[in-house]
């Protein structure tokens, strides 16, 4: 992961602190209770984005140190006294120093996560996912994205089994027993909110432009013949303990 950036920046960043969905209290919950975090504790939160994880994070551990490649993405993360926001990446992970946990949430696909895997110093990992990409959840957004840009819309940033499987293998083989469990929940979108959510995920490049925002929005409504979409989330978790 590139300490310049990955494209979410901009507008993007905006999307993504306004639109991007958190995670639940129960969620948060059962991450302190697997990893047994306490109020001493000093967790690293690697590819932390606008704060999704962080800022809940802040109010179990003592210190959350919050890294991010994009400077626009840390930009929304709020101050918090126990909150560190830090330029960086994966690679500069062995001279942030130890941590009681590392989280990564959905962001290992953008990372070598062998490697850190092999160089963090901490005892306990936890490789988060909250849900899946809406595009690999409903047909009719799908089809809509790949009318919009041309081409199929496949990415599953690291949620399939497969990738599971992989990241599972590599905490094993770096000297972790890896868990897998899941919490389940629903979010219901607003069609502004779902758009907004859609526009997160991509790059400046790629962002419609604001006149076709409407449009999006209009073609979007259409396509699942609704006001709202609930979207159906398992958030699946990899831990070690």
């Amino acid at each position: 992961m590139s300490t310049t950036g990955l494209g979410f920046s901009g507008e993007v960043a905006d999307y993504y602190a306004k639109f991007r969905p958190g995670y639940p209290p129960p969620v948060i919950e059962a991450l302190v209770h697997r990893l047994g975090l306490t109020p001493g504790h000093q967790v690293l939160d690697l590819g932390c984005g606008t704060g999704q994880l962080a800022v809940p994070l802040s109010e179990h551990v003592e210190h959350v140190v919050a890294v991010d490649p994009e400077p626009d993405m840390l930009a929304h993360g709020p101050k918090r006294p126990n909150i560190e926001w830090r330029l960086g990446s994966d690679a500069d992970v062995p001279g942030l120093g130890r941590f009681d946990a590392v989280v990564v949430g959905q962001a290992l696909h953008w990372m070598d996560h062998e490697r850190l895997f092999r160089e963090a110093d901490t005892a306990k990992f936890a490789i988060i996912a909250n849900g899946t990409p809406l595009w690999r959840q409903h047909p009719a957004i799908r089809e809509l994205l790949a009318d919009w840009f041309g081409r199929p819309m496949t990415a599953a940033c690291g949620t399939d089994d497969v990738a599971r499987q992989r990241y599972a293998d590599a905490l094993e083989a770096a000297g972790f027993s890896p868990q897998e469990w899941t919490v389940s929940y629903t979010h219901e979108h607003t069609i502004e909110e779902l758009a907004g959510s859609l526009f997160s995920a991509m790059s400046p490049k790629t962002l419609p432009s604001p006149q076709d925002r409407p449009r999006f929005q209009n073609e979007l409504r259409d396509a699942l013949r609704a006001g709202t979409y609930t979207e159906p989330i398992s958030v699946t978790v990899i831990s070690t303990s």
